[in-house]
């Protein structure tokens, strides 16, 4: 039998090896927050490990994903609640007016602390608000109510195996081979053309709303792996002609206690989507 934990870890692996194929710069990152961590541990011993072994960092992976309905939020919690994985936390992020976006968010990861050590990977899922008339006016809500109702996401067999390993806290082997498959393909990219009209309406309102409700899937759109020196990371990966972003996000590296809450990546390249005109072609 397979354990929730060890779903867990075999969902992350697999996760990451599907988006490194989407993002090839992924697996650049990847490598080298290896090849830092290694080198952070030659240098430091065990004292690299204090604030958890070098498994568990070389393991740890955040991602984040979007959905567009409470019922689809209370689905992917199924899923997740298959792998140990709970909400914790609760983000607004529709305020300040500047740079509002039209979503409430949480985080879905273990709480208990063995969980934790086991495998601690947690994915920041957010959920469009298609009730806040800030953003939809009542007919762009209207429409996108109608087009979510007629999406499926998580297809009735993925979402079968789930509670039943949740509710027993393991799978057989052959059942945890398909519930990691299926649940794998539910996160990737889909290559089906997206109705360009309804994805630019959507678009003017923001570029998440679109990226939500424009399509009838979801995906990853975010996956990070835990470096230990996060300064040579950046250094790193420049050297290796790897577009970051502008600086390391959080407070600067200093001598006193260490600040977990610090964090970077590569530019965001854009996702190749196949969008379909009014005419019917696709490009």
């Amino acid at each position: 039998m397979v354990e929730q934990w060890r779903l867990r870890a075999g969902f992350a692996e697999r996760l990451s090896r599907m988006y490194g194929r989407e993002v090839p710069a992924y697996t650049t990152l990847v490598d080298v927050s290896r090849e830092v961590n290694e080198d952070v541990l030659r240098r430091r011993g065990t004292d690299a490990e204090r604030l958890g072994s070098i498994g568990r960092v070389t393991a740890e992976r955040h991602g984040a994903i979007r959905v567009g309905t409470p019922r689809e939020l209370q689905q992917v919690a199924r899923v997740f609640g298959a792998l140990g994985m709970h909400p914790v936390g609760f983000y607004d992020l529709r305020e300040p007016p500047a740079s509002a976006l039209p979503i409430v968010s949480t985080a879905f990861r273990p709480v208990d602390e063995d969980e934790l050590a086991r495998n601690p990977f947690r994915v920041f899922t957010s959920m469009l608000t298609v009730a806040d008339a800030r953003f939809f006016d009542d007919g762009l809500r209207s429409r996108l109510d109608a087009f979510l109702a007629d999406r499926e996401l998580f297809p009735p067999e993925l979402l079968a195996l789930a509670d039943r390993a949740e509710a027993e806290r393991e799978l057989s082997e052959a059942d945890a081979e398909r519930f990691l498959e299926l649940a794998v393909c539910a996160f990737e990219l889909s290559a089906d053309p997206i109705d360009a009209e309804w994805y630019a309406s959507l678009e003017r309102v923001s570029a998440v709303a679109a990226d939500i409700g424009g399509v009838r899937s979801t995906h990853i759109n975010h996956l990070t792996p835990r470096v230990l020196d996060i300064d040579e990371l950046y250094r790193r990966m420049t050297g290796r002609g790897i577009e970051m972003i502008d600086t390391i996000q959080g407070p600067p590296l200093w001598p006193g206690p260490d600040v977990l809450l610090r964090q970077t990546s590569f530019r965001a390249l854009a996702e190749p989507r196949a969008m379909r005109g009014a005419d019917g072609s696709v490009r």
